[in-house]
């Protein structure tokens, strides 16, 4: 078996629950947004305490946002999902793990300038913060 050192870009896939409760490929993606973030702090120092203190805040599940190139069809697929209603999403990497969560999502066409491809952005909001999963795990998502 031979060791990875690394992954590459090519291959990552975002994928959506349908109405039949089956991931599909959604659209071909040109970003995937990071899983998590350093989490806030809250000082709790006194005016007797000689060092600033703290304690760990909430954890946030932040917002997640992919971009994508904008195509009349790319946008109708994306809308389908823009409905107030929570989604699930799934992101695969090259060697098969990823990522999954639960969210609302909204999209919009991004700035054009000159000599630029016409871009969108996917923006979702995860109601719980995403959940790693391996590649027998997503295999079996995928196969569900």
């Amino acid at each position: 078996m031979a060791v990875i050192n690394a992954q590459s870009d090519v291959g990552i896939s975002l994928y959506v629950k349908n109405s039949e409760s089956k991931y599909v490929e959604l659209i071909e993606i040109k970003s995937v947004p990071a899983t998590g973030s350093a989490g806030g702090t809250l000082e709790t120092t006194t005016l007797k305490s000689p060092k600033k203190t703290y304690i760990p805040d909430r954890p946030d599940t932040g917002d997640m946002d992919y971009t994508y190139n904008y195509t009349e069809e790319n946008i109708t697929k994306v809308k389908e999902y823009c409905d107030g209603d929570e989604h699930e999403f799934l992101v695969v990497y090259q060697d098969g793990s990823g990522f999954e969560y639960t969210g609302q999502a909204q999209t919009w066409i991004n700035e054009v300038s000159v000599g630029s491809v016409v871009e969108a952005t996917l923006h979702t909001v995860p109601s719980v913060a995403p959940t790693e999963k391996t590649s027998t795990e997503i295999e079996t998502l995928l196969t569900a």
